[in-house]
């Protein structure tokens, strides 16, 4: 008897490949893109309140060079500071590495 569900050879849709469905869409989609951008910079310009020509304004930028990267705050334990343990002695550190030290801190 074959096998039933899991994984099998040459199963599915190859990894990172994309379905039609989403290909047709985006084919359907691209016919109003022009006119999509001239309504953001119309917006953008000209737009009734100023929360919509922000918005506007940040669509366009996105589309033009891509959206920013985000920043990421870490923090410990209730917001507090990361703690570590990791401890170092002398006797972990080279010659060249105590000299460096030793040398970075007379200046």
């Amino acid at each position: 008897m074959g096998q039933r569900g899991g994984k099998r050879e040459g199963a599915g849709r190859k990894s990172g490949g994309v379905s039609q469905a989403k290909k047709d869409i985006a084919q359907m989609a691209k016919v109003h893109a022009v006119d999509a951008l001239n309504t953001l910079a119309k917006i953008a310009k000209s737009g009734e309140s100023e929360s919509a020509r922000v918005s506007a304004a940040n669509a366009l930028l996105d589309r033009a060079y891509g959206r920013p990267m985000q920043s990421h705050q870490v923090t410990g334990k209730d917001g507090g500071p990361l703690e570590h343990n990791h401890k170092i002695t002398a006797s972990d550190l080279s010659d060249d590495e105590l000299a460096n030290i030793a040398t970075a801190g007379s200046k």
